[in-house]
């Protein structure tokens, strides 16, 4: 076989290596994506049905009649309890500044994420909400990143930048 030939044998078995870790890292991240948003769902129901919200107004709120589905949710849900007063969350996140955002995250959210930092808030026309962060993503010594801005700076999505802009709104 000639070289050329081995080559293209090669880069193919590259390819095809690359394609099946990319797939496999593509359907874990998707598998925990919906995760976390399965949680925001299941932790709705259940603050709604402790409302005293019925199970069929929740089953419509929902969009499907299938009772398995409320109660495989509420089952998920049986030791969470809303907490009234106190937001936990006054904890990680600080206004320092009307439009300035402190945040402190110590093995925060399902990522468990750890680092603190100060961002710019602006507000944008469509209603959406723009972090800008004043703290460099790395260290000095590029061996230790931010992960409270590796998450914030710029996003516009995600569950970090959701319950940020969740807190900001209670404010």
């Amino acid at each position: 076989m000639s070289a050329r030939l081995d080559a293209v044998t090669k880069a193919k078995q590259a390819y095809v290596m690359a394609k099946t870790s990319l797939e496999a890292r593509l359907r874990e991240q998707m598998r925990s994506e919906l995760s976390n948003l399965q949680t925001q769902v299941d932790i709705a129901v259940r603050y709604a049905y402790d409302d005293g919200q019925s199970k069929a107004d929740i089953l419509r709120a929902l969009g499907t009649k299938d009772y398995h589905t409320i109660n495989a949710s509420l089952e998920r849900t049986s030791a969470v309890r809303e907490m009234v007063g106190v937001n936990p969350l006054d904890s990680v996140y600080q206004l320092i500044a009307p439009d300035v955002l402190e945040v402190t995250y110590s093995s925060h959210g399902p990522s468990e994420y750890t680092g603190t930092a100060v961002f710019d808030v602006k507000r944008l026309d469509d209603g959406g909400v723009l972090f800008l962060a004043r703290d460099p993503l790395w260290s000095n010594d590029y061996k230790t990143r931010n992960d409270a801005v590796a998450v914030l700076d710029g996003m516009r999505d995600g569950y970090y930048y959701e319950e940020a802009v969740e807190w900001l709104g209670s404010k």
